[in-house]
């Protein structure tokens, strides 16, 4: 509310603000599908989502900690301070779906409440840099962008002067100063997180840019604010110092003066000087980077207004700024710091040779239009930052790494009959038309393996419905319909020996993966950022699969079993990284199975 006792509603420059940003937001999503569509066809809705909420964010992040400074350096990106906090609701939304989508992809559907997931999935990585400091990109990224994900809908939650009033400006001015570690826990989410797992050195080189961008700003407008602090304040008279000549002043226009170590405000209005406190009781803006706006101070950041005689708000309102004594020796101005009783009126200090009142291009956001020159300059300077955020995220996407080849028939449901094996892994032996074979590896639905389900069905022919997941030339069916698992004919159990070949002995290294995601389920599916959805899987009961790679990046994957062939007994927050593995190797029908005499793993 103004002090023309109008609610400050959606007006004009509110308009052009908000759908400024939702153009630019809308702009984003078309360019990340658009470039999606044509570099990573294979994307599923998911991991658009995922990806492009969590880009917007951090863009928009970088975005809103940059207008402060800005504001200090350059003051015609002021009128971008007054609704900052729709740029931080805005971010803290798309923060808020990343992470849901994230949450619900990675850790639900298993064996554990995704909430607890997120905080246990990786067991002792936590503590393993104190240990070795080598083990630090291992340090689950999960729980730093939750904790930055909190802190950024706090700040959402309590960005209205509800809370404001109630908390108290200095408590709440500090609350929101928590952006700045919800920053650094972002970055370092990012650096030991996905960036472990892209191989472009885009990604690096944008993340260092935006960092020392901000960085820089911060430093140049706390040199600006140090520079102020020091200025020499001279003692002249009893208690009054000298802080300024009236050739400093302008009619209607305040300067921030210094003395005894503390900002004062000073003001021109009418031809007589006024001395106030220069920190507004909104938010702490400062008052005299401010003007006179219908007879009222008024702050810079948010428009509130004081009287200059005396310091009050006009009626309704109750802020009060302190007032100080002024002295006037020939064109010199002295100020005392002792501050005059709250609300004391004063006649001003008249001003000799004061300059002619100036027409200065000042706005606050409730003011019904900008000053045209102003509108000029501040639409000059942000529509090339709006168009580069679009440009930023085309560079993202149009690097990021290919998407897997895997397809997952996900709401297809096709009915399937064959022979099922236990050991050493389930899997379903199909004929097809020709009279060949093909194994397919068998998973329940979710995070979970079929052991319980096809227990006591080795050696017979059943019949099931279930989906398709295919990475040529693996194979696999999720079993998502158990209730239509049934025996068609009770066969004899064939021996061990049959359609096995071995391949020998051997020692081979390579990345441990649930192969339910590797097949096609997750893409990308393999990685850092695919660490917690993998322990999940394989604390399901998932089969565990040995990634190995050649030279070229082509790679098979081996399924792992126990000297016998029973169920491989292993620690699954190896999930995700590398391994070395020795065993014997054989070919069952067409699958690969490696029987682990020993898993080390490799740093």
């Amino acid at each position: 509310m103004s002090h023309l006792y109008q609610a400050v509603g959606w007006n004009r420059q509110k308009r052009i603000y908000d759908f400024t940003l939702l153009g630019v937001v809308l702009l984003a999503v078309s360019v990340f599908g658009a470039i999606t569509a044509l570099r990573h066809p294979g994307t599923t809705a998911e991991m658009f989502l995922i990806r492009f909420t969590s880009v917007t964010a951090f863009l928009l992040l970088h975005v809103t900690l940059a207008i402060g400074p800005l504001s200090r350096l350059v003051p015609r990106f002021l009128p971008l301070l007054y609704n900052r906090r729709h740029l931080g609701v805005t971010l803290a939304v798309m923060a808020l779906i990343h992470g849901v989508l994230t949450i619900f992809q990675y850790h639900a559907l298993g064996d554990r409440n995704p909430l607890v997931s997120v905080f246990t999935a990786y067991g002792n990585d936590y503590l393993s840099p104190l240990s070795d400091l080598r083990s630090i990109s291992r340090f689950p990224f999960e729980i730093l962008g939750f904790l930055a994900l909190l802190v950024l809908f706090l700040m959402a939650a309590t960005s209205h002067d509800f809370w404001l009033r109630h908390l108290g400006p200095r408590t709440w001015k500090r609350l929101h100063q928590l952006v700045y570690a919800a920053y650094g826990l972002i970055v370092a989410h990012v650096l030991l997180g996905v960036l472990q797992a892209e191989r472009s050195p885009v990604f690096p080189i944008l993340l260092g840019t935006g960092f020392v961008a901000l960085m820089a700003l911060h430093l140049a407008a706390a040199a600006k604010e140090r520079a102020l602090d020091r200025r020499a304040s001279e003692l002249a008279g009893e208690g009054f110092e000298k802080v300024a000549y009236v050739r400093d002043l302008s009619e209607n226009e305040g300067r921030v003066v210094v003395a005894g170590g503390k900002r004062f405000a000073l003001f021109v209005r009418d031809g007589r000087l006024f001395a106030l406190s220069n920190v507004c009781r909104h938010q702490g803006g400062p008052i005299g980077e401010g003007r006179i706006v219908n007879g009222c101070i008024t702050c810079p950041w948010h428009g509130f207004q004081y009287k200059a005689e005396d310091g009050c708000s006009p009626p309704p309102f109750d802020e009060v700024l302190e007032t100080y004594p002024l002295r006037m020796v020939g064109t010199a101005v002295f100020l005392s710091t002792q501050a005059l009783p709250p609300g004391t009126k004063s006649e001003g200090v008249p001003v000799p040779e004061s300059r002619p009142v100036e027409k200065m291009e000042f706005y606050i956001g409730w003011q019904a239009r900008m000053a045209p020159a102003l509108a000029r300059r501040l639409r000059a300077a942000v529509i090339p930052a709006a168009v580069s955020i679009p440009m930023i995220i085309a560079m993202i996407v149009w690097f990021q790494n290919p998407v897997d080849r895997g397809r997952y028939e996900f709401g297809v449901v096709k009915s399937f009959e064959g022979v099922i094996y236990e050991t050493p892994i389930p899997r379903l032996r199909l004929e097809a038309a020709d009279g060949t074979t093909v194994d397919h590896i068998l998973v329940g639905a979710g995070k979970f393996g079929v052991k319980t389900l096809i227990a006591g069905a080795h050696g017979h022919r059943v019949k099931f419905d279930g989906s398709l997941i295919v990475r040529e030339p693996f194979r696999m069916i999720e079993m998502n319909r158990p209730e239509t698992f049934t025996i068609v004919d009770q066969g004899a159990a064939p021996s061990p020996d049959e359609d096995v070949s071995s391949l020998g002995k051997g020692k081979f290294t390579g990345e441990l993966v649930d192969t339910k995601c590797w097949s096609g389920v997750m893409r990308p599916a393999t990685g850092k950022v695919h660490r917690a959805c993998a322990i999940r899987c394989l604390s399901g009961g998932v089969p565990p699969g040995l990634l190995v790679r050649d030279g070229s990046g082509d790679g098979v994957v081996f399924m792992l079993a126990g000297p016998e062939g029973e169920a491989l007994n292993y620690d699954i927050q190896l999930a995700g990284t590398f391994i070395e593995v020795s065993g014997m190797l054989e070919l069952h029908g067409v699958t690969p199975v490696l029987r682990v005499d020993s898993i080390q793993s490799v740093r």
